[in-house]
């Protein structure tokens, strides 16, 4: 059970982050536009607005990592499961 709530938990997060990167994608292309248009002060407002996305975007990432060890970890405990059952379905037959 644990492990099929971490998968839909891992694809769930999966489609979220390929929202938020179509997210990131049209905040990149305002960022490129504006640029064009600012003055000096206006380009160091959006130089700290822009440092704040890419705060949000590292820690998007930090998220995604974090579940895919999980994952990987739920993986290793049930594969390490199954050859312990295995190991002592052995012995057992062989007592």
């Amino acid at each position: 059970r644990d492990t099929d709530q971490s998968i839909a938990e891992a694809v769930r997060m999966n489609n979220a982050i390929y929202d938020y990167t179509k997210q990131i994608d049209e905040i990149g292309e305002a960022v490129k536009q504006a640029s064009h248009e600012v003055s000096p002060g206006g380009a160091q407002k959006l130089t700290a607005q822009t440092l704040g996305v890419m705060l949000h975007v590292m820690n998007e990432s930090l998220r995604a990592q974090a579940t895919g060890l999980k994952l990987q970890a739920q993986a290793m405990a049930v594969q390490n499961k199954k050859e312990k059952d295995s190991t002592r379905e052995y012995l057992s037959n062989s007592d």
